[in-house]
């Protein structure tokens, strides 16, 4: 009995001994696998999705979520670090709707999380790139940083009309800076609302990252045949 209490009192002393010696060897040993695994996108790194919710300046409002989904998997130096199909979410930041004379909408989403096949989700920082097609008869366009416009009336066609409409008056007798005035009222009432930013579910956009994006790889599983969600 006394040899027995002896040898656990033994295994305890040697267990608080070695202990935070072993610990220490996992810790590295975890530090160095993340070290490993720890990748980064680069900032400038474009991605091409899929897009599943409508936007729309007329109906839109800041803070909006915007759901999609990667079309293609994205690689840093030849290695596949996000497979085809994440989630990847944004928000709609700022809206304009159309307005007259011709002005047409505008909105701005700001990308934020990437969601990774283990659920993990990483915050990332992108802007819209490009739009590449659409299923419908948007004609929206994508302006120099990164908001979505509607089409107005083009310059040509402003002072096509606003310089008709000053010739008419001053023709007819009214005083240069009366028909100017005349033209820039006649322009307000002709010129039509311009369009509502607009793209419908279904659109293949581009979105470029504005930062780099660093992040732990997770350990790849079986691949699952069920579609990723959209829900929100």
């Amino acid at each position: 009995m006394v040899r027995n209490s002896f040898a656990v009192a033994f295994a305890a002393a040697l267990a608080l001994v070695f202990a935070p010696a072993l610990h220490a060897q996992l810790n590295y040993e975890t530090s160095l696998a993340n070290a490993i695994n720890e990748v980064t996108i680069p900032e400038g790194t474009e991605f091409k999705l899929d897009l599943h919710t409508d936007i729309n300046s007329k109906t839109a409002r800041a803070g909006d979520v915007v759901i999609t989904t990667l079309i293609d998997p994205v690689y840093v130096e030849d290695q596949e670090v996000l497979p085809k199909g994440l989630r990847v979410d944004g928000r709609i930041i700022q809206v304009k709707k159309a307005k007259r004379r011709g002005r047409g909408g505008r909105l701005s989403i700001s990308f934020n999380t990437v969601t990774l096949p283990n659920g993990q989700k990483i915050a990332i920082l992108g802007s819209l790139a490009d739009i590449f097609s659409t299923p419908g008869s948007d004609n929206s366009t994508v302006g120099i940083e990164g908001d979505l416009k509607g089409s107005g009336a083009s310059k040509k066609e402003q002072v096509a009309i606003f310089l008709g409409a000053a010739g008419a008056g001053a023709t007819g007798g009214i005083g240069t800076g009366i028909a100017a005035g005349v033209g820039g009222l006649v322009a307000a009432l002709v010129l039509p609302r311009g369009k509502q930013a607009f793209l419908s579910a279904g659109s293949l956009i581009g979105m470029r990252l504005d930062e780099d994006v660093s992040f732990i790889m997770p350990h790849k599983s079986k691949k699952s045949s069920a579609p990723p969600s959209t829900k929100h």
